[in-house]
């Protein structure tokens, strides 16, 4: 019976600790050596006596073990105040951001119409002088009214005019300038306005001379009028505010044949550029 018992076991003996040094061949011939302990198995449980389980609520940890009792570990909620106020602002610029998208579109304002006529030349009187450093030239006084007329067809909104920008030339020569102030144009109204451009005592040096012999011709004295100006409409502060640019040209001529030296335009030509 114990020879049965020892052929039972003889299959589940291990090498000791103390016997690693010996020869492994002659230690399985000897199954029955004081220094083999036989191989105990063990089933292990898939979880261990204590074995924790943890169960989330909305806002608890729900703390299990084996002997049924329960424990609450309250857990920090992932939705702190700022979380909630970041997303309350969003929500609140982005209806925001619809809400001024609807409206300007339902009230979009139309493109102003700007036109530009030449009033009155009050002066313009070229007269021979010396300058500061002694050179013989022309000298011209010029005066001249100019009416800018706007458009404004928008029913809601009212129109801002930035000052305009206006400039005579004779040829390439930029004899007189002026820029003038800002101005407004009521919702749904047509305004003139008045600009005044002038100089005075302007040295012309050798274009002064041609241009007195222009104007004792019945062709004239060919100016060119350029004026720069930018108007927008302020639907909601700077957030929407669609501006326009306005550049018109002039091609005027003076004459002052038969007019005792007196300078009147007999031709005008306005367009607008852009």
């Amino acid at each position: 019976m114990e020879r049965k018992e020892e052929e039972h076991y003889s299959n589940y003996f291990v090498q000791s600790p103390s016997s690693g040094f010996h020869d492994q061949e002659s230690e399985f011939q000897s199954p029955s050596r004081y220094d083999s302990v036989p191989l105990v198995l063990v089933r292990l449980d898939e979880s261990p006596k204590h074995s924790d389980f943890l169960k989330y609520s909305e806002n608890k940890c729900v703390f299990e073990d084996d002997d049924d009792e329960k424990r609450l570990m309250p857990l920090r909620s992932p939705k702190s105040g700022w979380w909630i106020v970041l997303q309350i602002l969003w929500r609140f610029l982005f209806s925001f951001g619809v809400a001024l998208l609807v409206f300007y579109i339902a009230t979009q304002p139309p493109h102003p119409n700007i036109s530009f006529r030449i009033g009155r030349i009050n002066q313009f009187i070229l007269q021979e002088g010396v300058d500061s450093h002694g050179v013989t030239t022309m000298f011209l006084t010029f005066n001249c009214t100019t009416n800018l007329i706007v458009d404004n067809k928008s029913n809601v909104f009212g129109l801002h005019i930035h000052p305009p920008s206006i400039k005579f030339f004779f040829g390439p020569l930029n004899f007189a300038k002026m820029i003038g102030t800002k101005l407004y144009a009521s919702s749904h109204e047509s305004a003139t306005f008045q600009l005044y451009i002038g100089t005075e005592n302007h040295a012309m040096y050798g274009a002064g001379r041609d241009m007195g012999d222009m104007l004792q011709t019945k062709a004239g004295l060919p100016l060119i009028l350029r004026m720069n100006l930018i108007s927008d409409f302020r639907v909601v502060w700077n957030i929407i505010n669609p501006k326009y640019h306005h550049n018109v040209e002039c091609l005027l001529l003076l004459s002052n044949i038969g007019r005792h030296n007196q300078a009147t335009v007999v031709r005008e030509k306005c367009r607008l550029v852009s």
